[in-house]
C-alpha cells in the first residue's frame, strides 16, 4: 500500500523534491553522472493504444492513456533506484495494481460527494510552478514522458485521494503517542531537539501514517467487493 500512496503522488512529489535536491546538491557533476543508471528505454510492446480499455473496475473502463502514464512512472522510478526493470510483466502488474486502486478510490470518493475540480487542480499546479519554477516542471514532464495536461489530470487524482482521506478518516494522535515516538528518536539520535520543538512535526507525520493505514484497509475492503476485469 505504501507503493500505492507513493505512486499516486509520484509526479507532484518528484517535482517538489527535484527543486530541493537541486538546491542541496554538492557533489561533482561528473561523479553524479557516473553513478546514474543507463538510459531507460521503452519498447512498442510496452505501450497500449490510448483508447484501448486495459481494465474494468465495477463496469468503469480505464483506458490505455492512463495506463501508459502510470506504467512510465513505475518503470522510471524503479529504474532511478537501480531496480531491475527488464521484467516488463512485473512492471505491468504494478502499474495495473495502482490503476485499479486509484479507480476504486475515485469511485468511492464520488459516492461520498468528494470531488476536485479542474480549476482546483490548475490552482495547485500554478502554485507548484511559482514555488519551484517552470523549468523544473518541464524536466519532470520530459522524464515521465507526459504533457502538462496529463500532469494536471494526475494531480487531480492525487488531490481527490488527499481530500478523501481527510474527510473519510477520523484521525487522532495523542500526546502519549507523540512522546513515545519522540523518545524513540532520542534513543537513535541524542542530538534531537526538545520535544516541544518537534511536537507538531511528529504529530503531522503520525497523522499521515494513520491515514495511510486506514486507506490501505479501505482499499482492501473496496477491492474485495469490486468486480475487476483485466483486459490486457
Amino acid at each position: 500500500m505504501k507503493k500505492l500512496l507513493f505512486f499516486l503522488v509520484v509526479i507532484s512529489m518528484v517535482f517538489v523534491l527535484a527543486a530541493c535536491n537541486n538546491d542541496e546538491a554538492t557533489e561533482d557533476t561528473q561523479q553524479e553522472s557516473a553513478e546514474e543508471p543507463a538510459p531507460l528505454e521503452f519498447s512498442d510492446e510496452e505501450r497500449v493504444a490510448d483508447d484501448t480499455a486495459v481494465v474494468s473496475v465495477n463496469g468503469e473502463e480505464v483506458k490505455g492513456e492512463k495506463y501508459n502514464q502510470i506504467y512510465t512512472q513505475v518503470k522510471t522510478m524503479l529504474h532511478s533506484y537501480g531496480q531491475d526493470v527488464t521484467d516488463t510483466e512485473s512492471v505491468k502488474d504494478q502499474a495495473m495494481k495502482i490503476l485499479v486502486e486509484q479507480e476504486l478510490i475515485n469511485q468511492d470518493a464520488e459516492k461520498a460527494g468528494i470531488e476536485v475540480t479542474e480549476e482546483e487542480a490548475q490552482q495547485e499546479l500554478d502554485k507548484m510552478k511559482e514555488e519551484s519554477g517552470e523549468e523544473q516542471l518541464q524536466q519532470v514532464l520530459e522524464t515521465y514522458q507526459i504533457n502538462e495536461e496529463q500532469f494536471k489530470q494526475q494531480l487531480q487524482d492525487d488531490l481527490v485521494t488527499v481530500k478523501y482521506m481527510q474527510e473519510q478518516f477520523d484521525i487522532e494522535v495523542t500526546d502519549e503517542e507523540i512522546e513515545e515516538y519522540y523518545n524513540q528518536l532520542k534513543e537513535q539520535n541524542a542530538e534531537v531537539g526538545e520535544l516541544e520543538e518537534a511536537k507538531e512535526q511528529i504529530r503531522s507525520m503520525l497523522e499521515s501514517q494513520k491515514q495511510s493505514e486506514q486507506l490501505a484497509a479501505k482499499v482492501a475492503e473496496l477491492k474485495e467487493a469490486a468486480e475487476i476485469k483485466h483486459l490486457i
